[in-house]
Formats: C-alpha cells, structure tokens, sequence
C-alpha cells in the first residue's frame, strides 16, 4: 500500500511538472478592418485548443471611434480565455490616447509585465514609432526585477507592436532614429537573457534570429496582407526555457470549406 501511494505521488508530480513547465499560448496582430472573418477564427481556434491565452499584438480598431471598439467588443465577447493586449500605432489614430486605452483594459500603462507560469512578459509601448528613453528604462527595470532564476522564471518574452529594426525587418512608419533606438534595445535585451520578441504592425508573418533574440511578427489577424502573405497567428510553446513558434493559416471566412 506504501509503495503505491509513493508510485501515486511520483506519477502526481511528473504530471504537475509537465502542467507547469510545457504549455502554450497564442500570437496574431493586426485584426483591424477585418473583411475576411479572420479574427472570429482565431479566436475560436484558441479558445477550442490547449493554448492558455491570446496576445494581441495591436491594432485592434482602425482608429479610436465608439463604433470600432463596439465591434471589437462583440467580437471578443464570447473569448473564454485571457486577451492580452499592446497598444498599436491605430489605437491612437482618431484622437486615441495612451491613458485611454490602458483605461479600457484595465491596466496600469500601456507599458505593462505579467508572468504567466514560468515565463515573464514585458509589454512596450512603441506605438508612436520611437523607443523613448523612459520606456527602455522602464523595460530594463522591469526585466531586472524578473530575472530567470527568480520565482520560477525559466523565460522571457517581450512584446510590442511595431517590430524593432533589424537586418531583415525594414518597419515602415517609424521616426528618424528608429534604427538607433532598436540597437539600445537589443542591448537590453541581451543583457536581460530575453528569449523572444513578438510583434505585428508590418501585415506579414516573419520569424528571425537577431542577435539571439527571436523576433517574430504576426500582423495577419484580418487586415489587409502585404503580397504573397497568408492570414493566421502563431502558436508559442514554452517547455523548460525554451521557445518554439508555430505558424497557424487561416483561410477567409467564404473560403473555409
């Protein structure tokens, strides 16, 4: 009888560990202007899977107008798992604010962390196309008050709208020193050990190594594709610190079947 209790505790705790330590969620961005049923989708798809949570990567609403949030909310409506937000360069079209948009999210800022089992994120605000030197300082403070090893972090993401400048990613709507500040924060980055990147603005999906870092863009949740792009969102599993990205099509709504 003991030794089956202790076979019980054994088989209890490789259960718990592998709960804890390999899961997943999902990525998508960009689901504004959504003509082609796109965004329903995904979220049906990941509320209907193992994927614990969505991180929408902004753009959400074409401009910031009562009768865009108003469908933004219907559509989200019947999402029965957490809808993690950034703010994009959309959300602030139309008289959108940065206060505002925390506000109807409830968060603290629109640079904001969370840590979700063994990994933590670190939301930054780059809607305006600039990486302002608060909001680094902010981002290395964060990162070093959650550093791997620490309450159980094994991973770090960081998540923004506009993606940074690197070899391959040209993102278009960015200030003057867009290059220069992107450098800055792949120093911090590095520093910090950060495992992933993810982001949308640019209507494309892109998976690159920069410098170590993983930088991926998902910006095909509904509107218009760049050429030769497909709609869908990414699928993240994290297991044991480390990250690995699927990447999940979805078909127009009309051409489902």
């Amino acid at each position: 009888m003991r030794m089956t209790r202790i076979g019980g505790l054994v088989l209890f705790t490789l259960l718990w560990a592998a709960s804890a330590f390999a899961w997943s969620f999902a990525v998508c961005g960009d689901s504004r202007d959504d003509k082609d049923g796109i965004f329903p989708q995904i979220l049906s798809a990941v509320d209907n899977s193992d994927m614990e949570f969505l991180l929408h990567t902004g753009d959400m609403v074409n401009k910031d107008s009562p009768r865009e949030w108003d469908t933004y909310r219907e559509t989200t409506a019947s999402f029965h798992k957490p809808l993690r937000v950034v703010i994009g360069n959309h959300e602030l079209y139309g008289g959108g604010k940065p206060e505002k948009f925390a506000e109807r999210f409830g968060l603290p800022g629109t640079s904001w962390s969370f840590t979700h089992k063994d990994a933590h994120f670190a939301i930054v605000d780059n809607a305006k196309g600039t990486f302002p030197d608060d909001t680094l300082a902010w981002l290395d403070r964060d990162l070093a008050a959650h550093p791997k090893g620490k309450g159980g972090i094994t991973t770090l993401i960081v998540a923004m709208h506009i993606p940074p400048r690197t070899d391959g990613i040209h993102p278009h709507g960015t200030r003057f020193d867009y290059e220069e500040r992107s450098a800055m924060l792949l120093a911090i980055l590095k520093r910090h050990g950060v495992d992933a990147v993810v982001s949308g603005h640019e209507h494309m999906q892109h998976v690159e190594d920069w410098g170590g870092v993983l930088v991926l863009i998902s910006g095909g949740a509904g509107a218009p594709l760049m050429p030769f792009q497909k709609y869908g969102y990414y699928r993240i599993d994290v297991e044991n610190g480390k990250v690995r990205e699927t990447f999940r099509r979805v078909r127009p709504a009309y051409k489902a079947r």
